[in-house]
């Protein structure tokens, strides 16, 4: 039995928890911890306090949703997600997914700056503008993201982060700027796996 650290609001540990579900990884117990207040099991497995965090019996821990989701793959997924050997330009799509997740991110802790008066203008624009050129360079790209039959790695990573985009940043309105891609995305985020992790 391994733990997995997550909180309901994270596109990272949403990734994780997604993957689980999908592979049907076994003898997982989710954890709701807040990276906020240091609980100790979470800072001791894993320094930085940040989750996604799976702790095994043992006390060794995985952290990252990249690292967490290539182990449950090559475990129990027969390298189904990310695929047996390198493919450089699946690699460029994945880091593409997983920047806009963490541009979504930064861009909702730049508002949570606001209480604090600290808000950056600067930073705010920055990531709406990576955001919006994200998802039109996929809209226009497409290659293997829109492929109906299963998930890949950069697929379900692009799930949890425009569901998250919905989520935290309505305003930004991406379907209007990607319709394909929304289309797409609205028939995935029918599978259980996103149905069962939905953002709270």
């Amino acid at each position: 039995m391994a733990t997995l650290l997550y909180s309901l609001a994270s596109p990272y540990a949403r990734i994780a928890r997604a993957v689980i579900r999908y592979l049907n990884v076994p003898n997982i117990n989710e954890v709701i911890s807040n990276p906020f207040e240091n609980n100790a099991n979470l800072v001791e497995a894993n320094p930085l306090a940040k989750i996604p965090c799976l702790i095994f019996d043992d006390h060794c821990a995985l952290f990252d949703s990249e690292v967490i989701i290539k182990y449950f793959d090559e475990k129990y997924g027969n390298n189904k997600l990310f695929g047996e050997k390198i493919d450089w330009q699946r690699a460029a799509d994945f880091s593409m997914v997983k920047g806009l997740v963490d541009s979504a991110v930064g861009l909702r802790q730049e508002q949570m700056r606001e209480e604090e008066g600290v808000r950056s203008r600067f930073w705010t624009e920055r990531f709406e503008d990576a955001i919006v050129r994200a998802v039109k360079h996929i809209e226009a790209k497409k290659s293997n993201l829109y492929e109906v039959s299963g998930l890949s790695a950069e697929q379900l990573v692009l799930i949890c982060a425009l569901d998250y985009l919905d989520f935290r940043h309505p305003h930004l309105n991406w379907q209007s700027r990607a319709p394909q891609l929304a289309k797409w995305a609205n028939k995935q985020i029918q599978k259980s796996c996103f149905l069962e992790t939905q953002p709270k």
